[in-house]
């Protein structure tokens, strides 16, 4: 990912956490990094890897697919009341990414 889309990603990351009504320091706890590096997370200096995501998701319910492209999915993974299989969305994330990568590439 670009710096911009980091950037991107890391306010949706700042809009979420602050909705949720959690600090900074607690977010650096829960993904288990430093409050500096949480911080230039949500700056856009450094990204989100997968892991990291479905911690986000899986302990604070925050859609990983929101963090990535904005938008509130409309997978039908999403739709159930069920909660969402891991496998099922890091699938899901990892397609999104060859989408993106492959969009690039024809760039």
């Amino acid at each position: 990912m670009t710096y911009i889309e980091n950037e991107l990603i890391g306010k949706r990351l700042k809009k979420a956490r602050r909705e949720a009504g959690i600090t900074c320091a607690d977010m650096s706890e829960l993904l288990d990094i430093s409050e500096g590096h949480y911080r230039k997370i949500e700056r856009g200096v450094y990204g989100l890897d997968i892991r990291k995501l479905l911690v986000l998701y899986e302990k604070l319910e925050i859609n990983p697919m929101y963090l990535l492209t904005g938008k509130r999915p409309c997978s039908k993974y999403y739709l159930d009341e069920r909660p969402v299989d891991r496998n099922e969305l890091v699938c899901e994330l990892l397609d999104y990414c060859k989408r993106q990568l492959a969009n690039e590439e024809e760039e």
